[in-house]
């Protein structure tokens, strides 16, 4: 009798400690936190942050968090006030080749969050659903684009931890295009603002060291980025299906944001009917993951 006892007591603190292990959601004043096993992986900044009023925004993640526990992002920083976290922006919001707004340095500009869904997937990772409506005061019929956006939150392993982002975006207004920084660098899109310095090393697919450079460097599969004294990693992965023949990395050692840019200078244009779809994961590390469990992830999303 006290054998079944201890059996069912077994059962019952296995399947509590299951359920302890979940991905949650914590609702907070302007947002949400991502929680796994009661450790923070990232706030999602749905309210407007009016921290410095000039430079209000939403739609980004901050703080993320590393496997140690330290946060690895910044949110209005001195030389760049506008950069914030984990965000994807465009300079360069076009009607009929003219300008309406500029997402990335948030002038005219402002998104309005609805339909927020946070679920759980066979597959047991965190799941955020949202639309993002855009809107300018240039424009009699706002908002101009709709984006839907979906975030998995992939449980951690021993070494690494795996966030998806699919972005898509469809335009309400006839004739819209969009591009970036209208320069030689063309920043643009998917943009992770990082706290970088000196000792921060940057490598590529193979492991090769890459040297950031004031324009873009092209091509690469993905980028890994590696702080020694925080023992922490953080490693970008364009999807191969995204629109664009190759990928152009901004990558900056110090001081500012490190950017997959598409589309670059030149601006393309958005579907009313097809919906432009990005896709993107990030592979937060402790500096030890290996080369073979990065490549066997990209085999990954190739087939995805």
């Amino acid at each position: 009798m006290m054998t079944r006892i201890a059996g069912l007591l077994l059962c019952i603190f296995i399947f509590s400690s299951a359920d302890a292990q979940k991905m949650h959601l914590k609702k907070e004043k302007n947002g949400y936190w991502i929680l796994e096993n009661n450790e923070r992986i990232f706030f999602f900044q749905r309210s407007i942050n009016d921290s410095i009023p000039e430079y209000a925004r939403n739609n980004y993640l901050h703080p993320v968090y590393d496997l140690n526990g330290n946060c690895i992002t910044e949110d209005y920083p001195e030389d760049h006030l506008h950069h914030r976290g984990i965000f994807w922006a465009w300079h360069q919001l076009l009607v009929d080749g003219e300008p309406i707004c500029d997402g990335w340095d948030i002038k005219n500009f402002s998104q309005n969050i609805s339909q927020f869904e946070f679920t759980s997937d066979k597959e047991k990772n965190g799941v955020i659903s949202y639309t993002s409506f855009w809107h300018t005061d240039t424009l009699p019929d706002d908002p101009f684009l709709m984006e839907k956006t979906k975030v998995i939150v992939h449980p951690r392993t021993r070494t690494y931890r795996r966030l998806d982002f699919e972005i898509s975006l469809r335009a309400l207004e006839n004739k819209l295009s969009i591009g970036g920084s209208n320069d030689q660098k063309g920043y643009s899109g998917f943009s992770v603002r990082l706290k970088t310095d000196e000792k921060t090393r940057f490598t590529g697919a193979e492991n090769e060291v890459i040297t950031p450079t004031n324009l873009a460097i092209p091509g690469g599969e993905r980028i890994d980025i590696y702080q020694p004294d925080m023992k922490s990693g953080l490693t970008i992965i364009p999807w191969p299906q995204n629109p664009g023949s190759e990928n152009q990395w901004l990558l900056r050692q110090t001081r500012s944001m490190q950017n997959c840019a598409w589309p670059g200078r030149i601006p393309v244009p958005l579907s009313i009917e097809n919906p432009t779809v990005l896709r993107y994961t990030l592979i937060i590390h402790n500096g030890k993951i290996k080369k073979k469990i990065l490549d066997q992830l990209f085999l990954q999303i190739e087939k995805e």
